[in-house]
């Protein structure tokens, strides 16, 4: 795709936005990093056109991009922050999956004999398990934390009802409610983690 870097453009209005978009989406997806998937590239130019188009201001550029090509380059600028964030993002979810699961093994693998199940295996099923359970039962974050630090013991409901800005009486009401639906569905969701990790394992190991 050739960019016009000399004709200084007026600043986008909808109509110009709307051949921008044309234009550039597909060079701008190719353009960015492909070790991200095509759906995640895609997503980044989206979000980069909806930011420019109605979240920037245009005070908030140091330097207002001039020409076509200043604008492509915009564009691309921020659909790379975004994949960046997005990475990092995902990164924090699933640390933070990871440390819950094992905060919570015992109830997941309750009555589940696992002493000889393989220690990477066994992460890996808590970490499906805790994110199947988490999107069925359609458990919040909020919620999770505060049974985990009930839990654990490692933070009070009254530490915890200040942070979350409700009352001690109802973190323990949310804490009871989680509990039940981790003691009445994690197990199952743990052997089904378990039947596909282990088919994923049995599959790259033959």
């Amino acid at each position: 795709m050739k960019l016009d870097s000399v004709t200084v453009v007026p600043f986008p209005d909808s109509a110009a936005w709307a051949a921008f978009y044309e234009k550039f989406f597909g060079p701008l997806v190719n353009s960015l990093n492909h070790a991200y998937g095509l759906a995640d590239r895609q997503d980044a130019v989206e979000e980069a056109f909806y930011k420019l188009m109605f979240k920037k201001d245009r005070d908030a550029y140091e330097k207002e991009p001039g020409t076509e090509s200043d604008w492509f380059h915009a564009l691309r600028w921020q659909a790379r922050a975004e994949l960046s964030h997005r990475r990092e993002r995902d990164e924090r979810h699933a640390k933070y999956v990871e440390e819950a699961a094992k905060a919570l093994a015992d109830v997941f693998a309750c009555g589940h004999q696992c002493e000889d199940m393989d220690a990477e295996l066994r992460s890996r099923a808590l970490v499906r398990a805790m994110e199947t359970l988490r999107k069925e039962q359609d458990i919040s974050r909020r919620d999770l934390d505060i049974y985990t630090g009930i839990e654990t013991g490692e933070v009070s409901g009254r530490e915890l009802a200040t942070r979350y800005h409700t009352t001690s009486g109802n973190v323990y009401v949310i804490k009871y409610r989680v509990g039940r639906r981790l003691r009445k569905y994690g197990p199952r969701c743990f052997e089904r983690a378990i039947k596909k990790e282990g088919y994923i394992s049995f599959t790259f190991a033959a």
